[in-house]
């Protein structure tokens, strides 16, 4: 029995070393040329980082209210998960900001997937990460409109949260709404993103959808 335990302690160490291994190949060949983790987190390749917010898998109480295209949640979700796969490949990073609601679906989404907490998430995941890309400071996290970006002192936000009260471009307030009825239930790349800031310019108002 001893012996027994030994050996699935030791197939335990080899999976945890094995993991190790992988996380350690894949920033050095991959990661690092993408996204650098630090304070502030910087972005290498802006093509190859996405983001979205508020998918809400299985959340049927959304139907009526912002997302009255599906017919149910079934179709919701399938339409979302083709999206995301159509456009984020296995070693991109994706940014989540908040109300994934149902967990289960993270292994049937490409990429390496960071999740911030949002109000209806019970993970207990970052709130906000501190961003920069190119000459530009951001904050990203789920709810503009709280404390926690008080001392925010970069150019722009990047939130969730809001779904349909908010437009996707804030121009006065400098920010930008990336929950999926935003931005058609697909995610969008921090160099699109980028790009829409720099001619935010030349618009009379704020936008108020992709």
């Amino acid at each position: 029995m001893k012996t027994f335990f030994v050996f699935i302690i030791s197939i335990g160490y080899m999976s945890d070393l094995i993991k190790k291994i992988k996380r350690h190949f894949y920033n050095f060949f991959i990661g690092n040329r993408i996204i650098k983790f630090g304070n502030p987190i910087e972005i290498i390749d802006g093509n190859r980082v996405w983001l979205i917010s508020d998918m809400h898998f299985s959340h049927g109480k959304l139907l009526g209210w912002s997302r009255p295209e599906f017919h149910n949640v079934k179709e919701m979700n399938n339409r979302m998960i083709s999206n995301w796969n159509h456009r984020v490949g296995n070693h991109d990073r994706i940014f989540c900001l908040g109300d994934f609601w149902d967990n289960r679906y993270l292994r049937r989404l490409n990429g390496k997937i960071t999740l911030a907490k949002g109000n209806h998430d019970k993970k207990q995941w970052n709130r906000q990460f501190v961003v920069k890309y190119k000459d530009m400071k951001f904050l990203f996290l789920h709810d503009p409109d709280s404390r926690m970006t008080d001392w925010f002192d970069g150019d722009w936000i990047i939130h969730g949260h809001t779904h349909i009260n908010s437009p996707f471009i804030d121009i006065a307030r400098k920010r930008v709404n990336v929950c999926v009825e935003m931005i058609n239930y697909t995610p969008i790349s921090m160099e699109e993103i980028y790009k829409i800031i720099q001619e935010s310019k030349n618009y009379n108002g704020n936008r108020p959808l992709l």
